[in-house]
């Protein structure tokens, strides 16, 4: 077996071993509280709102965890499908943020152009979304609780459209930040936060599909701020 095969191979066990880890995190409070609903029913009491809420975060937690490592797989081979149609890049990120909410208790600000943009942006409108959510979901992640979100649609030039999402977090090291898109990378802030490191890795492998660039602006202490340029 040479190096290269023995690095893939430990890269390989870590990810399975990460992802049953967060598999486990997420399977254990969701049995426990579909336990206690299942003796709620069998007394006649009703189910609390808050439990089945808590419920179905779990699953759309697992169920992001399968897609992605999904998704990794196709990124790897590089059949990741993206699907561009004309689509109103507004409307997108409005019905993302829109369902984001309805899901999470972060507070998210939504700041829109005041004039409309191109409303024939080529783009893959399911994959956009995918990566909005992910960062919304980290900045909701590395967030005080209670601290607000930004998201802003902004002109980026004559040639792009700007999509930015700012949190209130502890901060990116300059040192991390080249590599933060990396597959596996998962910076300092990370550490016990749950994960497997390749969110922001399909973050960029969709952007880049889309002919597009992602990138972060960040100080240790003053929080982060993502932003993805999509062509016009």
């Amino acid at each position: 077996m040479t190096n290269h095969d023995r690095d893939a191979d430990a890269e390989a066990s870590a990810v399975f071993g990460a992802a049953a880890h967060e598999i486990k995190n997420a399977l254990g409070p969701l049995a426990m509280t579909l336990q206690l609903s299942e003796r709620q029913l069998l007394a006649g009491q009703p189910i609390a709102p808050a439990d089945m809420a808590f419920a179905r975060a779990q699953v759309r937690r697992l169920a992001r965890l399968v897609d992605d490592l999904m998704d990794l797989t196709r990124a790897d081979l590089d059949q990741l499908a993206i699907r561009p149609r004309a689509a109103d890049l507004c409307a997108v990120v409005r019905d993302t943020v829109d369902t984001f909410r309805r899901g999470n208790a972060a507070a998210v600000s939504l700041a829109l152009p005041p004039e409309p943009l191109p409303l024939s942006l080529s783009l893959d409108d399911t994959r956009i979304q995918q990566v909005l959510l992910n960062l919304l979901e980290n900045a909701a992640r590395y967030s005080p609780e209670g601290a607000p979100i930004t998201v802003e649609v902004a002109g980026a030039g004559a040639s792009a459209v700007r999509i930015t999402v700012r949190d209130r977090g502890p901060g990116i090291a300059a040192a991390e930040q080249p590599c933060i898109f990396d597959r596996f990378m998962r910076g300092a802030a990370a550490e016990g936060k749950g994960g497997l490191g390749i969110g922001l890795y399909l973050c960029r492998t969709i952007v880049e599909r889309h002919g597009g660039t992602i990138g972060v602006d960040s100080t240790v202490g003053a929080g982060a701020a993502f932003w993805i340029d999509l062509p016009r």
